[in-house]
């Protein structure tokens, strides 16, 4: 958490609250539903103590993104390792069950309203990803990342396909700042349904030109179109 963090959230609920879920702890106590859903997505039990993942109340539910969500039963709180160590003050939670919109759409993940989109850096990586010359995996999904991190692959995770930029910017978000980009094969894996759905295709290609223009050498990878 960088010093700037820490002045702008100290008087925070919902970042006390946060830092107070974060604790490091030696055994996984979470909600079957939270730590099935986890394990169903490849991550070891290591994995996820080391990145603390944490099932959250109602009460603290509300505590933690400023408003009230009807019809969720549960909450799992998925903290963001920071760069420069320690974890962002940045909340962002996996619902149980999904809610729909108006139009429809199904929402899985809630971050309280305003917040800005973080990139997610998965610990066991994280040097080789920011400044290594091994080409770097960038996956849609929190999970997935870590999943192929795993593996001993540099890889960086981004929140959705269109959680690059931000709103009215089609510039790569100020955390990409921190990686090397410069002539570096970047393996960009988006959700399978990128071969279905125009609006995933038209987010993933504009992340590809946005890497191209830092210098990097984008290559799309195909997932299968439904994956945990």
């Amino acid at each position: 958490m960088t010093r700037a963090d820490t002045r702008e959230d100290a008087l925070s609920p919902s970042i006390c609250l946060f830092r107070s879920l974060t604790k490091e702890e030696e055994d996984i106590s979470m909600h079957f539903e939270h730590l099935d859903d986890l394990r169903r997505s490849g991550l070891s039990d290591a994995t996820i103590r080391r990145h603390r993942f944490r099932s959250v109340s109602r009460s603290q539910l509300k505590t933690l993104l400023g408003f009230s969500v009807e019809r969720v039963e549960s909450a799992m709180l998925i903290p963001f390792p920071h760069p420069a160590g320690g974890f962002m003050a940045h909340i962002r939670l996996k619902i149980f069950p999904p809610l729909k919109d108006a139009a429809g759409h199904t929402i899985k993940y809630l971050q309280p309203k305003g917040s800005p989109l973080r990139l997610f850096f998965p610990l066991a990586t994280m040097a080789e990803a920011l400044q290594g010359d091994a080409p770097l995996w960038l996956l849609e999904g929190e999970k997935k990342s870590l999943s192929v991190a795993q593996l001993g692959l540099p890889t960086i995770g981004f929140c959705g396909i269109q959680a690059w930029h931000a709103a009215g910017s089609r510039e790569l978000l100020p955390d990409f700042d921190r990686i090397k980009l410069a002539n570096r094969v970047v393996e960009l894996v988006p959700d399978g349904d990128v071969q279905t759905n125009q609006h995933v295709r038209r987010g993933a290609e504009g992340l590809a030109l946005a890497l191209a223009r830092r210098g990097a050498k984008p290559r799309l990878v195909l997932l299968p179109d439904r994956l945990p």
